[in-house]
């Protein structure tokens, strides 16, 4: 073949293989991507309205808003560009339809579920008739509990729940930062490892909880459930374990026929293989099934009791590490009709649960997933009136900042 023929055959070839795209692929790459994006937000809304009602469920309801609601935009953008590109029709009456699905869940997971709008209206102040808990999940790792110290007395907390603190010297040093709730010259006996120079009424360890509230407190119960003794060997909470701890406080020791305030302290089984919702079964059964086992104050020192023919009391506060996310229905099993605090008072995204010392992929994947897995539940008497998530350096989890405001339906 003569050169210039040659030539003229190359010349033809690079437009017609863009032109058969055009025609072929790019109109199939338009539809695709469009498709795409609408199963994304398909997927997410189904997460959304069944949670972990079923074990299939969970998991979608833990895919990444980001990943899902962001995802699904970047694909309508693609299509948008594809179509352009393309010489035939691709996704024409798909894009819509992603369009305003993408509106309305980015408006939905804006306001609905990061209730973003209270940037605005939000008040960290804490109201003169609220109470303020504290809650931190250290899962054993040290801390520096000094400065941790400090930043609760900024906090102005009432009533602190620890969870899962290192044993030892560390425990000591960290309940050494709340004796000004109930200082005392003398030297008080928690327990037969922990002391304070404070009223013991006002201190409570027990297990992985550790207490210490601005009001005494009267008597605790708790229940374990998994294997215990591996729990304990551990020094942190696994997979397979789990407890829930009540503890009541009188919030005006002047009166004698005044309610106490009840508080459930939890710490959930954390494997994420689990079905959440027979693990909430589980700790329904064994607090239903509780022994009466417990401790009530003394005169002195918290005296070990059982107190018979009596139930877990009906508590005005849970709070803790329930290992599924906020708004899963499992909750409602243990918490039947409770109001989260965050959805009452809180904002942003809700990650309670950032891993900092993982794998690489570990880090990312927590920083992208919205874990909010620490949690607080107000009774329905009661009105949630601040909510705040604190990042620390020291911990997986975030410290929880409740305000509670009693007698408000």
């Amino acid at each position: 073949m003569p050169r210039r023929s040659k030539q003229l055959v190359k010349q033809d070839f690079k437009p017609g293989i863009i032109g058969w795209a055009r025609r072929r692929v790019l109109p199939i790459l338009a539809k695709g991507t469009a498709l795409l994006g609408i199963l994304m937000l398909g997927a997410w809304i189904t997460g959304r309205v069944l949670t972990d009602e079923h074990h299939w469920s969970q998991y979608v309801y833990w895919l990444p808003p980001i990943m899902m609601v962001g995802g699904a935009w970047v694909m309508l953008v693609l299509s948008a560009i594809f179509a352009a590109m393309a010489r035939r029709l691709g996704g024409l009456l798909l894009r819509p339809v992603l369009l305003l699905l993408a509106i309305g869940c980015t408006i939905h997971l804006a306001f609905g579920v990061w209730h973003m709008h209270r940037i605005i209206t939000s008040d960290h102040a804490k109201a003169p008739n609220a109470i303020r808990a504290v809650h931190w999940n250290l899962g054993g790792k040290s801390i520096d509990a000094q400065a941790w110290g400090d930043r609760i007395n900024e906090l102005d907390a009432d009533i602190v729940l620890i969870a899962n603190p290192e044993w030892g010297e560390g425990r000591q040093a960290l309940l050494d930062q709340f004796t000004h709730f109930a200082p005392d010259e003398r030297v008080r006996w928690v327990n037969y490892s922990y002391r304070v120079n404070a009223d013991p009424a006002h201190f409570r360890i027990e297990g992985h909880a550790v207490i210490a509230s601005r009001y005494p407190m009267i008597r605790t119960g708790m229940v374990r459930f998994g294997d215990y003794e591996r729990q304990e060997v551990m020094n942190r909470s696994s997979s397979s374990n789990g407890w829930v701890m009540f503890a009541e406080f009188d919030l005006d020791p002047d009166r004698t026929d005044d309610a106490p305030f009840v508080v459930w302290f939890v710490d959930l089984p954390s494997n994420p293989a689990a079905w959440k919702m027979e693990v909430m079964q589980v700790a329904q059964r064994e607090i239903n099934a509780w022994n009466g086992a417990g401790w009530a104050m003394g005169r002195h020192v918290w005296e070990q009791r059982t107190f018979e023919n009596e139930s877990f009391p009906t508590p005005d506060l849970i709070i803790g590490d329930f290992n599924t996310p906020r708004g899963s229905a499992s909750i409602e099993q243990i918490a039947p009709g409770y109001t989260d605090a965050f959805d009452a008072a809180g904002y942003g995204r809700g990650r309670s649960y950032v891993i900092r010392d993982g794998s690489w992929s570990e880090n990312i994947m927590s920083r992208v997933l919205d874990m909010h897995i620490d949690l607080a539940l107000a009774a329905p008497t009661h009105a949630p009136t601040g909510y705040e998530l604190i990042h620390m350096d020291d911990t997986d989890h975030a410290i929880q900042v409740m305000d509670l405001v009693l007698g408000i339906p």
